[in-house]
């Protein structure tokens, strides 16, 4: 067991534990619940499939996942890249799984810290990993949630964490990660579907707490809609 300097996202899928409650007693219920563990366990694979082959390997980050939770580290300073910032490939995958389970209908929730892990690719303990999961536990909206030494260390510089009441948190909506944003009208039409999907949620009757989450999630989105579609028209 060796201790490393790391970067660790403990990401969340909401509605997952509503959904195999009713995938006991329902047909329908238990071929959304398969479609979701399908898709928990392809996302990083999907996303490492596009990195780039200069790359080495121990620079993308590590993952396993457990039930609704996909677990993410990389290291945080690599001396043969001095630009090198595993916080910030942290960030970024962060975002990129958020784009990616919104387009399947999901919101996630989730803790990045910094600091020593032991991540292999079945097991994951150190103080940093319980930091970030405890971020999760104790976080109420549909945000990942940058600690307090991740917070410190985050450069800023773009758009990528946005700090709101006190706390830094993962701009999981980030326009330049939106897949094929290149193209004429993909971001707005992004956006539009997301307002379309949380509309729907919102409709749809909801327990009070995943009301609240789309709730707040359709609130971020126009806010953040507005200075993503600045960079699209500009």
């Amino acid at each position: 067991m060796k201790f490393e300097d790391r970067a660790v996202a403990f990401i969340d899928v909401l509605g997952f534990k509503t959904l195999v409650a009713g995938a006991v007693e329902r047909d329908e219920q238990l071929k959304q619940l398969s479609g979701l563990v399908d898709l928990l366990s392809s996302a990083v694979p999907t996303l490492d499939a596009s990195v780039d082959t200069s790359i080495a390997a121990h620079l993308i980050p590590k993952h396993i996942y457990i039930s609704d939770c996909i677990i993410l580290s990389a290291p945080l300073t690599d001396t043969d890249r001095q630009s090198y910032d595993g916080l910030s490939v942290v960030v970024m995958r962060a975002i990129q799984l958020a784009h990616y389970f919104l387009r399947a209908g999901h919101l996630i929730r989730g803790g990045i810290s910094v600091g020593k892990v032991w991540h292999t690719n079945s097991n994951i303990v150190g103080p940093a990993y319980q930091e970030a999961f405890l971020l999760e536990q104790n976080c109420n909206e549909p945000i990942i949630v940058l600690s307090e030494s991740a917070a410190k260390r985050w450069n800023g510089g773009s758009r990528m964490c946005l700090q709101d009441n006190g706390q830094v948190f993962v701009n999981g909506l980030f326009d330049y990660y939106i897949p094929n944003n290149t193209q004429h009208g993909e971001i707005e039409r992004t956006y539009a579907n997301y307002a379309a999907l949380a509309d729907q949620k919102l409709a749809e009757g909801l327990p009070q707490s995943a009301h609240e989450k789309w709730s707040w999630f359709k609130t971020f989105l126009q806010t953040e809609a507005s200075e993503g579609l600045k960079w699209a028209q500009a």
